[in-house]
């Protein structure tokens, strides 16, 4: 929901120091041009990081969106792997609208977090890799959650090649590259700072994205782009080998 305001906008002390002082700085336009971007990241970073401290969980707007984009999709009948569910907040969330979820972490100190805050008859925990659980246990699911894993991997393709048989359906939830024409500013510029976490491998665009869906084998069958995030729901299409 957008805002109306005023034409006449309330003076900012704050805004009128800055503009001045950066007509006072010695430096090139470039220079400055890359001073601002850094700025704006570090702001960017800090209000993000306290907007989870003030919001709980179930109430940040990246949560409520996500909700209600994945409420276009889940069915009472469907299993869910929640895959690097870390404290449990998403896999609680699936687990109020479908039939089962389970939540895979390495992370044993999370999972042990998760197994204390969420408690629901169709919904549990477990401690190790994701993949060999699938492989020890034989279990059908319908559906794959991947929220802010790809960006941290090294071969996000072979991992999704290795996934992609055991499900029929997966959600992808990352940060948007091109969620501001400013990261392409950075780009030109050789900024260090063009990245979204600092653990952060990939920083996928839209196209970038969908590119390597298709030649793992899934087809984008609904995408939202909001709050600097890309949210993807998939089918697969077709099988690739398991490497």
């Amino acid at each position: 929901m957008g805002v109306q305001i005023p034409r006449k906008k309330r003076r900012v002390g704050l805004l009128t120091l800055l503009y001045r002082l950066s007509r006072l700085l010695p430096m090139g336009h470039r220079q400055k041009l890359k001073l601002y971007l850094d700025l704006e990241w570090i702001f960017d970073r800090l209000a993000m990081e306290a907007s989870f401290k003030h919001y709980p969980p179930e109430e940040h707007p990246h949560r409520r969106f996500a909700s209600r984009f994945l409420l276009r999709h889940l069915a009472p009948h469907m299993q869910v792997l929640d895959l690097g569910c870390a404290k449990g907040d998403m896999s609680d969330l699936l687990a109020r609208h479908v039939g089962r979820v389970v939540g895979v972490d390495h992370d044993a100190a999370a999972i042990a977090l998760a197994t204390r805050r969420y408690q629901r008859p169709n919904l549990s925990f477990r401690h190790g890799d994701a993949l060999q659980y699938l492989r020890d246990r034989g279990e059908r699911f319908d559906v794959l959650v991947l929220s802010h894993i790809l960006e941290h991997l090294d071969g996000p393709e072979a991992f999704l090649k290795q996934f992609s048989p055991h499900f029929t359906w997966f959600y992808i939830e990352l940060p948007d590259f091109d969620k501001t024409y400013l990261n392409h500013y950075r780009l030109d510029l050789g900024s260090s700072l063009v990245y979204s976490d600092d653990d952060h491998v990939s920083e996928f665009d839209r196209n970038e994205l969908e590119a390597l869906l298709e030649r793992t084998g899934l087809e984008v069958v609904d995408a939202e782009y909001r709050f600097g995030l890309q949210r993807l729901w998939c089918r697969r299409v077709a099988a690739p080998a398991v490497q």
